[in-house]
């Protein structure tokens, strides 16, 4: 069966000047926690030490919720919350805009075998080889059930990768049946090959490459910018408990007691390596730690 391409990528938060020195590049901006815990620990783990204590998230939440005070009137409106979270997500896909033009860069060059400069169609379709045994590899991988790890990984980046089951399937299932025929395939290499190649010299550069990347880029990054609101909308009403139109620190560190103890799976008071060794809540522990979250927000 078809997977569904996962596009869920922007939740986030503005770094205060106390934390403007820890390198962007260690620090996820945007996405939650899920499941995660490396990447839990790496968005808040301020000392670059490997492990989050509860004093040291709870720092970091405070300076959270500080940047999104732009009144510094000690609430947040919910104006004010979604505005910090536009700010953000715009951040983000900068940052994961440069990472991926990066990326393909070396790319181009991976696929310029001869070093001439210019991919040549043989070159172009060479590589196509390589990237239809893999995708195929991926989609069995999905059938057998061991998928996971490919899954995961497709989560991530603002377009889909032949690199991942999902990522192949959304970039070359033209008639949407689960599957990537040979047809299928090779039609789409050779549109893309067309389409980039500008000139018309049968061959393509560094500039008709990764121009024909960033297009594809921008309009992804557009149609993200476009979308509404409504889910930091709706996370603000869930978190403002008293319905007053004003979230307070106590209100907003509800949520974060409930997310460090969810990545704290030993419950020894600090999220580290072994917490992201261990297997994932039950489905009633993960219910015990929400109800848990919704009284004293203090850690013993």
């Amino acid at each position: 069966m078809k997977t569904g391409l996962i596009t869920g990528v922007l939740a986030c938060a503005l770094v205060s000047p106390a934390h403007s020195e820890t390198p962007t590049s260690s620090r996820p901006l945007v996405g939650s926690m899920g499941s995660n815990v490396t990447h839990f620990i790496a968005q808040h783990d301020d000392n670059a030490d490997g492990k989050l204590e509860w004093v040291e998230f709870d720092a970091f939440r405070r300076h959270r919720f500080d940047a999104t005070d732009t009144n510094r009137d000690g609430s947040v409106d919910i104006e004010e919350y979604v505005l910090e979270f536009k700010l953000r997500s715009g951040k983000a896909l900068q940052e994961s805009r440069a990472a991926q033009v990066e990326m393909t860069r070396t790319r181009f060059s991976a696929l310029d075998a001869d070093k001439d400069g210019r991919v040549s169609s043989h070159e172009f379709h060479v590589s196509g080889e390589r990237m239809f045994t893999q995708g195929q590899a991926t989609l069995a991988a999905l059938d057998d059930g061991s998928d996971t790890a490919l899954r995961q990984r497709s989560r991530s980046g603002l377009l889909p990768t032949s690199h991942t089951a999902e990522g192949f399937l959304a970039l070359y299932d033209t008639n949407a049946d689960g599957q990537v025929s040979r047809a299928e395939f090779d039609a789409h290499r050779s549109a893309q090959f067309t389409r980039t190649d500008s000139n018309r010299d049968g061959s393509l550069d560094m500039s008709e490459y990764l121009g024909e990347f960033e297009s594809r880029l921008d309009a992804r990054i557009a149609e993200l910018q476009k979308m509404p609101d409504t889910q930091s909308r709706v996370r603000f009403r869930s978190l403002d408990k008293d319905k007053n139109g004003r979230m307070s620190f106590a209100e907003y560190q509800i949520s974060g007691k409930r997310m460090f103890d969810a990545a704290d799976r030993n419950h020894d008071g600090i999220v580290d390596t072994t917490d992201a060794s261990l297997p994932e809540p039950s489905a009633k522990e993960s219910r015990d730690i929400s109800h848990a979250g919704m009284g004293d927000v203090k850690r013993p």
